[in-house]
């Protein structure tokens, strides 16, 4: 390709020319849909063969037709040209002050709480993403779905806060506690009496929650027999609801649960406690904007909606749920 055409070549414009042209099989077809001349469409063709150094097109056929160079350009020329499209469009919006795409990660407990308080945000501009993807699942896959773009930040507990490739702002600590049937008579202050009096009904292994409360057990030289486990907080509620056994978790993975009816005595976890650390965590100098933003929106959602719901139905979970400030 010569230097003057070289300074004419628009890649983008001669691929949407191209694709124009394979689609209708003809180049007047092609340059009337795109508003150009005929001229115009058969010199971005051209300059476009000269570029890959291989013919596109079968001239001697009418309709046009493809060589295999220009059915395998066809194939990847479509996506190119979306992913311009895509990108071009997120760019006008971040300039604007939008995000057109925020995924957010967000623990199932705390999903129906949050989620109504974001999505209003988008509505009122409070928060500048302009759609929101939500995505539930187990916090012990946030840290690699963060590193693996496959979301954007993740409202998750405090074991992401020391990698050194994310950003974290804190917004809850709360208290674990024990919950057990109602009626049971064991020493509930002496855990080991209460593994020998009862059985043990455990968080999965696979969960956060899970490896946080068998390392607690684990320092305090209590052996746990191994017994039925859940990644559900519902699924374990309603078991102990049911006299099946005893379990520890935090006043959010009790909320949703108690608010559906479940009925189970709460009691104090013997010293030393258990707590967590809930927050957003993101990938480092990302968005921070966006982020603060949904921090506030997460804080709001936290303190207006998840407490006086939590004080509706289990006082004595109240000051297990610290929400934290900004400061």
């Amino acid at each position: 390709m010569s230097e003057p055409a070289a300074r004419d070549f628009d890649f983008l414009k001669s691929l949407e020319a191209f694709v124009g042209v394979a689609e209708s099989g003809s180049m007047t077809v092609a340059a009337s849909q795109l508003g150009i001349t005929q001229s115009a469409i058969s010199q971005q063709i051209k300059l476009l063969e000269a570029h890959f150094g291989a013919p596109l097109f079968h001239r001697d056929i009418r309709p046009l037709r493809l060589t295999p160079a220009g059915q395998l350009l066809q194939n990847r020329a479509t996506s190119v040209l979306l992913a311009a499209r895509e990108m071009r469009d997120e760019v006008r919006h971040v300039a604007a002050g939008r995000l057109p795409h925020l995924r957010i990660a967000i623990l199932s407990t705390f999903a129906q709480y949050l989620v109504p308080a974001i999505l209003y945000a988008t509505m009122t501009r409070s928060l500048i993403a302009q759609n929101v993807a939500v995505i539930r699942g187990l916090s012990i896959n946030h840290a690699q779905d963060l590193i693996n773009r496959e979301i954007d930040v993740a409202f998750t507990s405090d074991a992401l806060e020391d990698a050194s490739a994310f950003d974290h702002l804190e917004l809850l600590q709360e208290s674990y506690v024990i919950a057990t049937p109602k009626g049971v008579v064991a020493k509930v202050d002496d855990l080991k009496a209460l593994i020998k009096a009862h059985p043990f009904l455990g968080y999965s292994g696979r969960t956060q929650s899970g490896q946080r409360i068998e390392r607690h057990l684990r320092r305090l030289r209590l052996e746990i027999p191994r017994g039925n486990s859940f990644e559900s907080s519902s699924d374990l509620v309603r078991a102990i609801a049911r006299g099946y056994g005893w379990s520890i978790l935090s006043p959010s993975q009790l909320l949703g649960p108690l608010e559906a009816g479940a009925e189970i005595a709460i009691h104090e976890m013997p010293s030393p406690g258990l707590s967590r650390t809930m927050g957003l965590v993101w990938r480092k100098r990302e968005m921070p904007t966006a982020m603060m933003e949904l921090t506030s929106v997460c804080r709001a959602a936290l303190q207006d909606e998840c407490l006086p719901r939590l004080r509706a139905v289990a006082t004595a979970l109240v000051p297990h749920f610290r929400i934290l400030s900004d400061s």
